[in-house]
Order: C-alpha cells, then structure tokens, then sequence
C-alpha cells in the first residue's frame, strides 16, 4: 500500500478496502450517523423485493417513512447470518435509531411511548404472562414499560390480543428512557462503587492507594545513608562501588533486549499462529465489548468512531462502550451531536473518586454484555481482524488465558525526533521483547489498549487499579500473581506518537510513575511474591521493571561517575593522599553501557527494518540521547510519587491528524498491508 493511499484513507472519509461507508438504498431516516449506517454487512445482496410475507407482516410497519423494502430485505439477511432479531440489526448497524424503532412499534401496537413521561420504578409485579418489563408508577398509575429491544414485534402483538386490558398501561421504550427513569440507578451506583474501591475490597495488597510500605520507604533510607556514608568515608572506593552497582541494570536491559533481538530473528513478531486458522461464523461469534475512556477528547471523536467501524465483528454482537467524565462537558457535547447506532453507548463517570482512566473503565466495565473486552485508545486505529485473531487465540489456549496483547505502533514516526523515538521504541517493545516474554512464560507488562480479556476473569481479579496511573502493567503482574498466562497477536493497532515535547513529558512521566507505583505494589510481600509467581517468572519481574526503572534514573549518573573515575585515575594525587582509583570498575561499567547501547541500537534496527520502514531504522543510534530524556521523566516522575501519586496527566491526542489536515503528509508512514484474502466488509 502506498503512503499516498494511506494518508488519503486518514484524511477521507471513506476507508480503504471494501467496506461500503453508506447508508443503504432507501434510507428514509435521514440520519447522519458515523458509525453502523457507514458501512452494510459484506455478501448481503440486494433482492428487487423484500425477503417473504412474514417479513412484511411483522415489520411491514417500519416501511412506513423509516425504511423501504430492499434494506429491510437485507437487514433480515443479515439477521439470518448473525442470528440476530431484525430489529437489532437494523439498529446496531444504525439503520433506524433506537428511538424512531419503538415510536414506530408502539404507533403498530396501539400503546403509549415512555418519552417524556415522569416515571419512577414501581415493586408491584408483573403481570402473568407479562413480555420482559419494568414497572414504574406515572402520577399513581402503574404502567408497564417495554424496552423496544426485548422482544419481537409478534410477540409483544401477542401479548395485548390474549390481555388486550394492559394495552392502556403498555409503554414501549428505549434503553436511555428506562435508565433515565432510575431503573438503572442501583446499578450505576454499585458501579461507581465497585469502579472506585471494589479491588481496594477485594483484595487491597494490590491496591496503590497507599503504594509504599513502611518497610519500603526504611529500605530506602537506609540505602540512600548508606551511599551517603560511604561516599564521606572511602570516597574513592565509593565511587568504584557504585559504578560496579549501577552498571548491573544496563547488564540486564542488554539481556533481555538481547533475547528479544534473538526471538525476533528466530521465531518473528510473535509465536507463530496455527498453519490454518477457520473463520468462525458469524452467528457462532461470541458476545464482544469494545471499551474506550475519553477525556477531552471532543476532537477525535468522530475519528474514532469511524476506525472502530471497520472492524470486522457481526454489529449485533459487538458493544461499544464510550466512557465519558460526567465534567468534560466537551467531548459529552460533541458524543450528544453524533447520531450513534444501536450498539454504541455513551456511559458517564460520575466524579467520585480520582478521575483516571482506569476509575473510567472499571465504571464502564458494569455495562459490558461481551463475553470478551477490547480497551482502545482516543486516536487508536485498530487492524480490522484484530477481534477475530484475539478471539482465535483464546480459543486455541488453555482457560489460563485471560489476557491478549495486540501490538501498538504510530502513524506518525517521521513528525518530529521524538516521533522517530518513540516508534522505534513501540516497535521494539511489541514486535520483540512482549513475544520473547510470553515464549518465556514470564509476567508481561501490558500496553494500555489494544488488550482483549475474557470478562469474567477481569471481573474476577477486580479489574483495574484506580489509584495506578499505570493500570495496563499492574494488571499483567496481577493476572501472573493469580495464575493467569498473557499472550500476544500479530494485529496492529496504530496510534499517534507525541511530537511536541511537553506532551510527551507528561505521558513519560506519568508512564513511570506508575511503573514505580505498580514495582512498589507487587514487592510489599517479597515472600508472597515469589511464591505466586515461582522463581523464573520472579527473576523475570524483577530483572524486567527494577531494571528499567533504575537503568531510567541512572543512566546520566553512569556518565558522571565514569567520567569522574577516569578524572581521579588521570590527575596526579596530592601528597599524602592515597588516591589510587581501581581500573577495573570502570571497565565493567563501560562494557555494561556498551552492551546496552549496543543491544538497543541492534535491536531497534532489525526490529523496525522488518517493519519496512529502513529510512526510520537509521535512527536507532540516537536512542541513547532519547534515554536521556527518558531519565529527565524519571525524576519527574520520582517527584510526582511523592507530591501526586494518583494525579493523572493527561496526555493530548489529534495533534498528528490535524497536522495532516493542514497538508503535512511528509511525516506518516503506510501501516502493515491486511493479511491475503482479508476482506473488510464482514462486519457491516
């Protein structure tokens, strides 16, 4: 694919492929909606009449100035392939709205709408033979109110003719009327609940509300007076020690990059998939719940919208969850303006508790009807397949599985250094080092979106920690701890790399931070630990986050104590002073930082070259001056610990696309071409 089709596709609003992004013939509503009327289910023909007489007699009245006969016809094509009712379709793939289904359904049935009434939820029970309901009191009546979604139109008809006595007290209404009439109050407030302290109740040695123990923080102290007596009493022998000490984390980060540079060469991107993998039917496909947490996010909505319709997932079985701040009157605004489909619902976070995303996604998660979950990004562009892969590979694996990782990569690399960075950064991380970790069976640190869980073990370990900035990597080591493997997918989701400076300070520092506090978290119990993970997996974590977070903090003093070394090993002493620094410290220290340049450096070249991209890997020597931005984060981030430890910075998205709407097309690269055969337009 070339880089002008791509960056066309980014800018149009016509995706590449063969999705069809129209609404279908006939469309009477009107409606501008941006995701399911985009686009119609693929091998869904187009019959010169509608599907049958039965068709027409139980939806006939949809024909009525909504609809007209050939997209009926094909809504019930559809239905037949999803094994789904009609209705639903037409609704989750936006055809009809929710709203304009039930004031045609109840116009058909003879009864009321619940749309502006004033109802409150009633006790009394239902009716015998009653159609699924909730009783609500309106003025001391008590009416009957019958989401438009429950039943089919036959059915519902039946009822009133064997009680033709309830037609007076029947309501047809929608799912946001019965929520907004409080049928779904206690329910949101068990939500917020659960969202804010349900893993603090469940098991609170995992919570980072209070991320430091006592214990901890004594060690610390202890370690720091140390290094302060020593440097005071043997100064000389101090500086060698230190050297020799913290060259130890650059000897382990050369060692796991260098597995991943060996992984990669060996094996790919990832374990290698099943020689043939059979598409599983659209109507055997599981329940599946995208989940999205947006703040200030107004301005990339649309766009995601749109990504999110292209993938390939029967629309009657996927739910969308957008989970919006109750305070980010903004992006709520811009969510109210877009006419959503059926399967797509704005879920609103009550401001109770720190306002973080993985508060927002343990809200959200009360809603989720999936089998499977999906978390995503703002700006994210998922591959299309990517639900199906993730599907394939918990159904190849064990029930241990519980969590998948696609990887994540930038469509932006060549905006700015740090672009080019962070992209060979990306890419060495989800291309090489996750793969060669799950190969090891060792605790993988998860990126925060594009993960697929089985929503029942989600629930089970208490979702996310919503006092972790970094919730996505607390969550891999806690599903370890508790016996649960993470595996990774050859699927890209791309994404935009920060290009401007104060952007990606913030995102790398709250990144660290909660590194930090997810270390702090998983070591208050060394013993417990060792004993939940076993000692492979326990070398493995800490080699892995203690590594990284102390090579971050001390890769500029490497420079300084080397370079103070060879000072004191070259500048004559002063009489009576026994100053005879030792070689060898030095030595091995130099060794260790070159085993760590020199292992980056190689593994950021294959890496990205075996992304085609050879111009962007001829970066990959700069990689050390970006570390040393990355230490600036880590300090930062050392001081937020302390003065912030729950503040969530928030991190800008869009920059990048409206760079390449004012025509700036130089700094995206093309993304990795869809599999052979792949055809877009299953979905919808």
């Amino acid at each position: 694919m070339s880089m002008r089709r791509h960056v066309d596709g980014l800018q149009s609003d016509r995706p590449p492929g063969n999705v069809s992004w129209r609404a279908p013939p006939g469309h009477a509503s009107g409606r501008a909606n941006l995701v399911g009327s985009l686009a119609e289910p693929a091998g869904i023909s187009q019959p010169a009449s509608p599907a049958g007489s039965s068709l027409l007699a139980e939806y006939g009245f949809l024909l009525r100035g909504h609809l007209d006969a050939a997209t009926l016809a094909r809504a019930a094509e559809a239905a037949t392939r999803w094994r789904a009712p009609i209705h639903r379709v037409l609704i989750d793939l936006g055809w009809i709205g929710e709203a304009d289904y039930a004031a045609a359904l109840a116009t058909w049935l003879g009864v009321g709408r619940a749309a502006g009434r004033r109802l409150s939820v009633a006790s009394q029970p239902k009716p015998r033979g009653a159609p699924l309901s909730v009783l609500m009191h309106e003025a001391g009546a008590v009416r009957i109110v019958v989401p438009a979604l429950a039943w089919q139109p036959a059915m519902l008809a039946g009822f009133l003719a064997d009680m033709p006595q309830e037609r007076a007290r029947l309501l047809i209404a929608t799912s946001a009327e019965i929520a907004a009439a409080g049928a779904a109050g206690g329910r949101e407030q068990a939500a917020l609940g659960q969202a804010v302290s349900g893993l603090v109740r469940l098991a609170p040695e995992f919570s980072a509300r209070r991320a430091a123990r006592p214990w901890q923080l004594v060690a610390l102290a202890l370690t720091i007076a140390g290094v302060a007596m020593g440097l005071a009493a043997e100064p000389f022998s101090a500086i060698g020690t230190a050297l020799v000490a913290l060259s130890i984390p650059f000897l382990c980060m050369a060692a796991i990059r260098t597995i991943g540079l060996i992984a990669l060469l060996r094996h790919g991107a990832a374990p290698a998939p099943p020689a043939t993998v059979e598409r599983i039917p659209d109507a055997d496909l599981p329940g599946y719940t995208v989940m999205v947490a947006l703040y200030r996010e107004a301005a990339v909505l649309p766009r995601l919208l749109r990504n999110l319709a292209l993938l390939d997932y029967p629309a009657t079985r996927l739910q969308i969850l957008l989970a919006l701040e109750e305070t980010d009157t903004e992006t709520r605004a811009a969510a109210a303006a877009l006419d959503l489909p059926g399967n797509v619902r704005v879920v609103v976070v009550p401001p109770v508790g720190p306002r973080t995303k993985p508060k927002a996604l343990n809200y959200a998660l009360a809603f989720a009807e999936g089998e499977f979950v999906a978390i995503y990004d703002a700006e994210d562009r998922p591959e299309p397949d990517q639900l199906r892969k993730a599907l394939a590979k918990f159904r190849a694996a064990g029930a241990d599985l519980a969590c998948v990782q696609a990887a994540l990569n930038t469509y932006n690399p060549r905006a700015s250094f740090l672009t080019r960075m962070f992209t060979i950064e990306y890419t060495m991380l989800f291309d090489a080092l996750l793969p060669a970790l799950e190969r090891l069976r060792l605790p993988l640190p998860l990126g925060g979106t594009s993960n697929h869980f089985r929503t029942h073990v989600l629930r089970r370990v208490g979702a996310w920690d919503p006092y972790n900035v970094t919730e996505d990597a607390d969550l891999g080591v806690r599903l370890a701890r508790l016996g649960y493997r993470t595996g990774t997918i050859v699927s890209t989701t791309w994404e935009e790399a920060p290009f401007e400076f104060d952007n990606w300070l913030r995102q790398r520092t709250r990144w660290l931070k909660g590194w930090m506090q997810t270390y702090l978290v998983h070591t208050r119990r060394p013993v417990r630990l060792l004993r939940e993970l076993g000692l492979r997996s326990w070398l493995g974590l800490h080699v892995l986050m203690f590594a990284i977070l102390v090579a971050a903090v001390v890769h500029p003093l490497i420079y300084l104590l080397i370079g103070l070394q060879l000072w004191l090993a070259t500048t004559p002493a002063e009489p009576g002073l026994d100053r005879v620094p030792q070689s060898w410290p030095l030595i091995l220290a130099a060794a260790n930082l070159a085993l760590g340049l020199l292992s980056t450096v190689g593994l950021g070249l294959v890496a990205v070259a075996r992304r085609g991209w050879w111009r962007l890997s001829l970066w990959a020597p700069a990689m050390p001056a970006y570390w040393l931005l990355i230490s600036f984060a880590a300090y930062r981030a050392l001081v937020h610990l302390v003065v912030k430890p729950h503040h969530w910075e928030k991190t800008r998205h869009g920059e990048g696309l409206r760079t390449l709407a004012a025509g700036n097309r130089s700094q995206f690269c093309p993304p990795r071409r869809p599999p052979p055969g792949w055809r877009a337009g299953n979905s919808r």
